[in-house]
């Protein structure tokens, strides 16, 4: 049974990310509908910045080895800190007149809810522990 334990986190992984899916196009459908109706774009807005950075969180849990406290600051200040401010920026420019404004590219880019993703993914690895032990 201990021989199998590393296939059956793994497939417990897979089985959760394709729950992770269901839930998000549930969450991201009620949300349409909602926003729809009420012509309120802020909840999509939030919401899509919310479902790609909890995806990217989802992601890190295949790539941690060791759940050691441990911050990568380089990796926390010079991924994770640029994705997660650029990602705010829309959101935040919705609610007040903060914000950066950035131009016409930004669009592509925050539509494809990748820094978002990257932000989350970043988050979990600069904080736990990545690093291979030297005997490896």
């Amino acid at each position: 049974v201990k021989k199998f334990m590393p296939y059956l986190w793994k497939l417990a992984w897979v089985v959760g990310l394709f729950l992770l899916v269901i839930i998000s196009f549930d969450i991201e459908n009620q949300i349409d509908s909602y926003s729809n109706s009420t012509f309120d774009i802020i909840p999509k807005i939030w919401a899509n910045f919310f479902i790609h950075f909890i995806w990217g969180i989802y992601l890190s849990l295949i790539f941690i080895k060791k759940w050691t406290f441990q911050v990568n600051l380089p990796l926390l200040i010079c991924v994770f800190l640029p994705c997660i401010l650029f990602s705010l920026n829309f959101p935040i420019i919705t609610l007040t007149s903060l914000g950066i404004p950035l131009g016409g590219w930004t669009i592509k880019v925050i539509t494809s809810g990748l820094i978002e993703i990257v932000a989350g993914l970043t988050l979990m690895l600069s904080i736990f522990n990545n690093k291979k032990s030297d005997s490896n």
